[in-house]
């Protein structure tokens, strides 16, 4: 008979000095920024006397990398005047490979890049599969006898590895239609004394494009910052709208105030915030709306039956300790503190309910290929068919089984559900062998029922084929990953920027899911081992395990 080791749950609340079994799989240091607001890694050298046009150009993007006091270094290679009306934060192109410099007269310099991915005034990434070939045009002049740029595009060029150390990732939190649970729009900002005010102005545009069909915002449209400043003083975030907020109505006014809580209290040093209209004081209770981010505690199949991981010596929940040997299950969900169990296995999909000394199993469908089986925050139970173009069936709270749509080709590899419940994110492989992650974000009716799924984003893995994901929080993706050689790896994926690749699996994977506090990643391998990451170091933790599920 197969056994959770008990260790495992001692590893969680004692530390890893007890387990049995340790690899020294690590990765190299992190390259972490402070908090500070106007701190950079990066300190660029400005202008020197005598330096040449390409050197002066060259000086000037290298600066792109210092935001400090707006960019300050950046602006000495400028003309007086120019200085005062360049715009850096217009755009940010990130590049691969090195620029090239060429001369057209003696007064002007093109420099050709490969960019790889945009980020627009917003905040908002976008990458560029293959890299798009771009000519930026600068033109000099000569001050005090040294040569300035006197016309330049209102942008700043920077690599991969120094955007993800200068800009960090910030959440803009809308809210569903329905103002039940915010949903987050990741954006990207280097940390500076104004990134409030850019968090606010992103805000204020809307959502990206690819949420707009599924959230809202409680601003009403048109408003503006007075003076186009968000001050912090003594850890309060001051945000002054003009009359045009006055249009919200009292229940609209806590949503306000919910969502510039969340957007701006990520900020170091702002512990509240609050809203004025024209410079008067607005008296706002927050709402009290959804804002999960994270995952709940991870179950585990064995067949002992359904045992929390986290908990020492826990008794595998009632009702559960002879479903391996009655129905074979290969996948798990779990709902309601563990009183509704979904499991599926070759005949279909099932859901076990436990009301005090009760015990119910019902057959909810016949359908053989289900590759992934998850609950939703709301209660309904989603089931992912191997085959993309058939629908995703859904068995709601009320008894009511309903299925949605897919215009999807290929084979289902994997499929997730948001912490909120707001966005589903699905592997698929498709017909030509290429794989994609497809984000859609999800309608529901006044019960939280599920109406249907919209077009999104969609992720092109680097590695290699997904087997299995997870959401890491309410903005990345955990993807497994099987590489060309059919060794497992491990990365990170923002819904919006770039790729992170974290420590390589020391075995071959079948199912990932999202820890909890210090437990990154849970990874299943294909023998039934329960491998651990902390940090950068994987841990070997059970054995015998079946399948994973984190509790909704």
């Amino acid at each position: 008979m197969r056994r959770l080791i008990a260790v495992l749950a001692t590893l969680v609340l004692s530390g890893c000095a007890t387990l049995p079994m340790e690899l020294d799989v690590q990765a190299g240091p992190e390259l972490v920024a402070p908090t500070g607001q106007e701190f950079s890694y990066y300190s660029p050298a400005g202008p020197v006397r005598g330096a040449t046009e390409q050197e002066i150009v060259s000086g000037f993007l290298a600066a792109g990398t210092g935001p400090q006091s707006d960019y300050a270094v950046a602006r000495q290679f400028l003309s007086e005047d120019f200085a005062q009306r360049w715009q850096p934060a217009t755009e940010t192109l990130i590049r691969s490979g090195a620029p090239v410099f060429r001369e057209t007269g003696s007064t002007v310099q093109l420099v050709d890049v490969n960019v790889a991915a945009r980020l627009d005034e917003h905040g908002r990434y976008a990458d560029i599969s293959p890299a798009n070939a771009t000519t930026l045009r600068f033109q000099l002049v000569q001050e005090a006898g040294q040569w300035r740029i006197s016309a330049a595009p209102n942008l700043t060029v920077v690599t991969q590895p120094v955007f993800s150390v200068v800009f960090r990732e910030f959440p803009v939190y809308f809210v569903d239609a329905r103002y039940r649970y915010l949903v987050p729009d990741l954006r990207w900002f280097p940390s500076r004394a104004s990134t409030p005010t850019r968090l606010v102005a992103a805000l204020l545009t809307g959502p990206s494009e690819w949420l707009g069909s599924a959230v809202t915002s409680a601003i009403p449209e048109g408003t503006r910052l007075t003076i186009n400043a968000v001050s912090v003083q003594d850890g309060v975030a001051r945000v002054d709208f003009d009359a045009n907020a006055l249009a919200a109505d009292a229940a609209s006014r806590g949503v306000m105030l919910t969502q510039l809580r969340s957007t701006l209290l990520q900020i170091s040093g702002v512990t509240q915030v609050a809203i004025s209209v024209n410079d008067s004081p607005q008296e706002i209770q927050p709402s009290e709306l959804s804002d999960a981010t994270t995952l709940g505690p991870t179950f585990a199949l064995t067949d002992s039956g359904v045992q929390r991981l986290s908990v020492a010596e826990e008794l595998p929940l009632s009702g559960t300790g002879n479903i391996v040997e009655r129905f074979n299950p290969v996948h798990l969900a779990l709902f309601d503190g563990g009183r509704k169990v979904g499991f599926s296995n070759e005949n279909g999909v099932y859901l076990l309910e436990r009301d005090g000394q009760s015990l119910s199993i019902a057959q909810l469908s016949e359908t053989k290929t289900i590759v992934s089986l998850e609950f939703d925050s709301f209660g309904s139970l989603w089931a992912f068919p191997l085959d993309a173009a058939e629908p995703i069936e859904i068995y709601d709270p009320r008894g009511s089984t309903k299925t949605l749509v897919s215009t999807l080709e290929g084979t289902r590899l994997w499929g997730a559900i948001s912490p909120e419940g707001g966005r589903l994110v699905q592997a698929i492989e498709r017909p030509t062998g290429e794989s994609r992650l497809i984000v859609e974000t999800i309608s529901r009716d006044s019960a939280m029922i599920p109406l249907r799924t919209n077009e999104g984003l969609e992720l092109r893995p680097v590695v290699g084929k997904p087997i299995s994901l997870t959401w890491h929080g309410s903005n990345s993706l955990r993807v497994l990953e099987q590489t060309a050689s059919g060794l497992s790896a491990l990365s990170e994926y923002p819904l919006t920027g770039p790729r992170r690749a974290l420590t390589m699996p020391p075995v071959v994977g079948m199912q990932l899911l999202s820890g909890s506090s210090s437990i990154s990643t849970y990874l299943l391998s294909e023998d039934g081992e329960l491998w651990i990451l902390t940090g950068n170091t994987w841990r070997q933790g059970a054995t015998g395990v079946i399948a994973l599920s984190a509790l909704r």
